[in-house]
């Protein structure tokens, strides 16, 4: 048989790696064999890591039918950014100008990411005081929740007295549900006692709130927790005494910047104020240690583009967020090579973990019958990173001059080969 693509190197799934060709055809993995395949095209992809495709299950691509936010990104430019990055399949979260607290308003968004986005693109519901007794009627549209304990935009802050409800009214429709820990009393407090220390943004917003929003979200959790079958996720975890405390109880992510950067780093770099913010060099080397031991389900961009001028204003006013897609598979090669994170745990918690959470279950390992997705990492080939090469809108990374070690070959997404290094096909 005459295949339509021929993929051959070192697959990396999950609980194996091996050198073998992968068949594709419309779309789909249709043979694995360690050789003898046969197609008119072949890509041999020596020195590299082939993975499952990586799917970022938190980014903000910022556009919806209002179009306020389409100068800080779209769906074309944060797929474009997603896929060289390495990335196949990306999950938009909910806090636009127009929150997706609603059909109507998710069936418009879904609408614009089917005519611009070149990859997958699957959406979060805002969940609010205001759509509780409603949120049933999105999950159609939805392929998991979000709560923020924190406000955000477009009000979808839900107060103490309420996630009890919000929580329950989420695991009635059996959809996964994504937290924002942040305990807005706790930061509401530190507020007014640093009115003059504006800098201190790691002060203002403590591990003690991230600590107490968690806490209340054991709290008001129902159901079988110790199994996870109530697949709630905590979202960017940047305290590691947070791992301690919700155990195997719940998901939890992690973003590359706080892996990589402290609060001394925004000390030099303004651009660096994230929410939650950065901590300690002491915290940093342990939640990195806890992601090298297994303990962090997911490896996610929290991509949150604002442009420079809007990061150069006054670090009180200035908006709280980095862009992460660009330049996801750089930090990959990075945790690889210079952490010494095993290849396996990568395709673990950057592709099956997600996949396996969000119930994707076409995707997420290289397997026969699965979707052609694939994120070819070459992990010898420096990359300095420069934001003339960058594809978000915003067009500036929180990795700008850093060198990483390894660079994405290639993207295949539903079978078509859509990059070569730093070139996009779509």
């Amino acid at each position: 048989m005459l295949h339509d693509l021929i993929i051959e190197g070192k697959i990396v799934n999950p609980d194996a790696i091996h050198d073998a060709q992968i068949a594709i055809d419309n779309g789909y993995i249709t043979a694995i064999r360690k050789q003898g395949l046969k197609s008119e095209r072949k890509i041999e992809t020596q020195r590299c890591l082939i993975f499952p495709g990586f799917i970022d299950l938190h980014a903000h691509l910022r556009e919806d039918s209002s179009h306020k936010w389409d100068y800080k990104e779209d769906f074309k430019s944060g797929t474009a950014a997603a896929v060289h990055g390495g990335i196949t399949t990306v999950i938009d979260m909910p806090n636009t100008p127009l929150p997706c607290i609603s059909s109507d308003r998710l069936i418009k968004k879904k609408e614009l990411a089917r005519t611009e986005g070149l990859i997958d693109i699957l959406f979060y519901g805002g969940v609010s005081d205001s759509n509780i007794n409603t949120i049933a009627t999105m999950q159609k549209e939805v392929i998991a929740y979000k709560i923020y304990l924190a406000e955000t935009t477009g009000g979808l802050y839900i107060s103490d007295d309420v996630l009890p409800k919000a929580i329950a009214a989420v695991e009635a429709t059996a959809k996964p549900l994504v937290i924002h820990c942040e305990d807005q009393r706790v930061i509401e407090k530190m507020r007014e006692r640093l009115k003059v220390n504006l800098l201190a943004h790691s002060e203002l917003r403590p591990e003690e709130a991230e600590l107490s929003a968690v806490k209340k979200v054991l709290a008001a959790a129902s159901g079988d927790i110790k199994t996870k079958k109530n697949k709630i996720d905590i979202a960017h975890v940047s305290v590691y005494r947070t791992l301690d405390l919700i155990g195997k109880r719940f998901h939890c992510e992690v973003t590359p910047h706080h892996l990589f950067f402290t609060k001394k780093d925004v000390q030099a770099n303004a651009f660096l104020k994230v929410n939650p913010p950065l901590r300690s060099e002491e915290n940093r080397l342990r939640l990195l240690a806890a992601f090298k031991s297994g303990k962090i389900d997911f490896l996610v961009t929290d991509h949150a583009p604002h442009t420079k001028e809007e990061k150069a204003r006054a670090f009180f006013e200035a908006p709280a967020g980095v862009p992460n897609l660009d330049t996801y598979g750089n930090f990959v090669a990075w945790l690889i090579v210079h952490c010494g994170v095993p290849p396996m745990l990568i395709a673990r918690v950057c592709a099956y973990n997600p996949a396996l959470f969000l119930r994707l279950h076409d995707r997420g390992s290289i397997e026969v019958g699965k979707r052609a997705n694939l994120s070819i990492l070459d992990i010898h080939k420096p990359v300095k990173i420069h934001s003339e090469r960058l594809y978000t809108k915003c067009k500036w990374s929180p990795f700008e001059g850093y060198e990483f070690p390894g660079a994405v070959r290639h993207v295949i997404s539903n079978g078509a080969v859509v990059t070569e290094y730093e070139e996009l096909y779509i």
